[in-house]
């Protein structure tokens, strides 16, 4: 079956989205297009398909379509995850007048996503990059009466658009090369050493996944977008757009290793792993934790495949998809529920039991308790390291923080609601938005199947995807299991003394919790004096942080500064550009004399 006859169903409900004047109907027809091309990947077999498109001189650019093993998962966790989006945005969305543009704007969106799945060659890909950032773009700007959401949607389009450039420079460099923008073709052909402009390509990749994944010095543009609408928090910046710069240094992982530019990666992928721990353990967002543990995760994943460990990187690419769409369902219905976006102010989610439960099953799976999918993922990416000390050390102090952090957000939005107003919102919550999370919660809980059957479904490649055969399979060892549960244990039990019982006393300080402890033993002692040593190591950081923002505003204001005074000597006039002329020969000839 032809590909990208999968797109058909969500391009008709896009135009019937876009012709009808019933707004009423809309959230239907946005489901049933979803629903109806997931259910045709029954259909799709593996294969490549070719279209011309146009020539240039001798070149000739085509559309290319391929669908291997990793492209039919990505496939499958789009659609599926843009259904359940769709059914539960006609319960979120509850005005009238939004519904049209939001469903168009979300349809183009998984459109795109599902062609950049399917790419066989950069073309294709290229062209579905540009609409992702597109309607990225409108997405996060989607409320434009709200001066936030469209400071957040410019940040987010100019931090993207700079790895657009940099990627469609890379597309320049590998077709002087290799003479083909095919995927197979590229990986086939690739030499036996790196030359410099492999290496060139190679970086210029680099900076495109860094922007699109949100990874050092690019994070920020994340959870800034957390000013667009829940499900496009649960849709595009969490469990799909922001994952195509991880796909793409997954299928072209040859490329990259071979230029030699792996260890760039693994850099880059470090620190911002660190950063945006950190800044979740002090954020007092409900989505923003959400969104910097997502911004951790995919340094994660790329600190995986930078280490060679794919197997382990995809596994942990496609189970984050369930888990992270769940925390920002329940962030979605606890913000809908209490009118609040603070930690401090959002509380009662344990009015409604059902969302309770499914969003503690996402919060024990992301903290890595056993038997979770998020367990399995946090042991096989630390066990692919178990050789490498500072590495294996690093994501093991990140999932202690990770835990401890997920467990304060959980603990703070579960304390008792003191308005009644807000019990009766959570009771009367839409059937529409609670039936995603359950679907999600189950499968949560249930993901952890899958590491038995990924190595061969993987191994069975095909096109660019035939390298995974012999890529390195899941390997995880009952040593690294008891290190994730130990450090989700100290991390979740660090929190509750931290918070749920810091809320039930009135606050005298610090010594009051620590006298406690004493009296409570030498464990409990150990987890208040942990809980104390990461809030203290945020506080520090985002003091750190705001030395080192506030050093960059003072130089761009000196660079402003210098740039209008220089501003100032273009006048026109003769007798200053003589002045600089001879100001500069002079230099010159001074350089000159010192050097000879």
């Amino acid at each position: 079956m032809f590909p990208l006859l999968l797109l058909i169903p969500m391009a008709l409900s896009l135009a019937a989205v876009l012709l009808s004047r019933n707004s009423m109907g809309l959230r239907y027809v946005a489901v049933g297009g979803s629903i109806a091309s997931f259910a045709l990947l029954y259909f799709v077999s593996y294969g490549t398909v070719t279209i011309p498109w146009f020539t240039a001189g001798s070149f000739a650019f085509n559309i290319t379509t391929t669908i291997a093993p990793l492209n039919l998962a990505l496939l499958g966790t789009v659609l599926f995850i843009g259904s359940l989006v769709m059914v539960y945005s006609s319960g979120f969305m509850s005005t009238l007048s939004e519904q049209r543009r939001f469903y168009a704007e979300m349809l183009a969106f998984e459109i795109s996503m599902c062609a950049f799945a399917m790419s066989g060659n950069f073309v294709l890909l290229f062209i579905s990059w540009e609409f992702m950032s597109l309607t990225s773009y409108l997405l996060i700007g989607f409320w434009h009466g709200r001066e936030r959401a469209v400071r957040s949607s410019r940040l987010a389009v100019t931090i993207v658009l700079m790895g657009d450039i940099a990627l469609l420079a890379a597309i320049a460099v590998f077709l002087n090369l290799f003479g083909t923008l095919g995927f197979s073709g590229i990986l086939a052909a690739l030499p036996s050493h790196a030359s410099p402009q492999l290496y060139l390509g190679a970086l210029l990749l680099v900076v495109a996944v860094l922007t699109k994944s949100a990874q050092f010095p690019f994070q920020e543009w994340l959870p800034d977008a957390m000013e667009g609408p829940t499900p496009v928090s649960a849709f595009l910046h969490s469990t799909t757009m922001v994952k195509a710069g991880v796909f793409l240094a997954i299928i072209l992982y040859p490329l990259l290793y071979r230029a030699g530019v792996t260890p760039v990666i693994m850099a880059f992928a470090v620190v911002t792993a660190a950063i945006s721990t950190v800044s979740a353990m002090r954020s007092r967002h409900v989505k923003r934790v959400i969104a910097y543990s997502t911004i951790q995760e995919l340094s994660l994943m790329l600190v995986a495949v930078s280490g060679g460990a794919l197997f382990a990187a995809i596994y942990f690419f496609l189970v984050q998809s369930l888990y992270k769409a769940l925390l920002f369902f329940s962030a979605g219905s606890i913000m809908k529920a209490t009118d609040e976006e603070g930690l401090d102010r959002t509380s009662g989610l344990g009015i409604n039991k059902v969302l309770y439960v499914s969003t503690l099953i996402g919060v024990l799976s992301l903290a890595g308790f056993f038997p979770l999918s998020g367990f399995f993922a946090a042991a096989s990416t630390g066990g692919a390291f178990s050789q490498n000390l500072v590495i294996y050390v690093i994501i093991s102090l990140i999932g202690l923080a990770t835990s401890f952090y997920i467990f304060r957000w959980f603990l703070l939005v579960s304390k008792p609601a003191g308005a009644e107003a807000t019990a009766l919102r959570y009771l009367g919550q839409p059937r529409s938005m609670l039936f995603p999370i359950v679907i999600l919660a189950c499968l949560t809980a249930f993901a952890s199947v899958f590491v038995v059957f990924l190595n061969s479904f993987l191994a069975g490649g095909y096109g660019w995807s035939a390298y995974l055969a012999s890529g390195m399979p899941i390997s995880i060892s009952l040593q690294d299991g008891i290190i994730v549960m130990a450090l989700a244990l100290v991390g979740a039990a660090a929190s509750y003394l931290a918070y749920k019982r810091r809320s039930r006393a009135p606050a005298q300080g610090k010594s009051v919790s620590l006298a406690a402890a004493h009296r409570r033993g030498a464990f409990a002692l150990l987890y208040i004096l942990s809980a104390s040593f990461l809030y203290d190591l945020g506080e520090g950081v985002a003091l750190f942080e705001s030395y080192l923002n506030g050093m960059f505003d003072y130089l761009g204001h000196l660079l402003v500064l210098s740039a209008s005074r220089l501003r100032r000597m273009s006048v026109g006039a003769i007798n200053p550009y003589a002045f600089i002329f001879a100001v500069s020969a002079i230099l010159l000839l001074a350089y000159a004399l010192l050097v000879i």
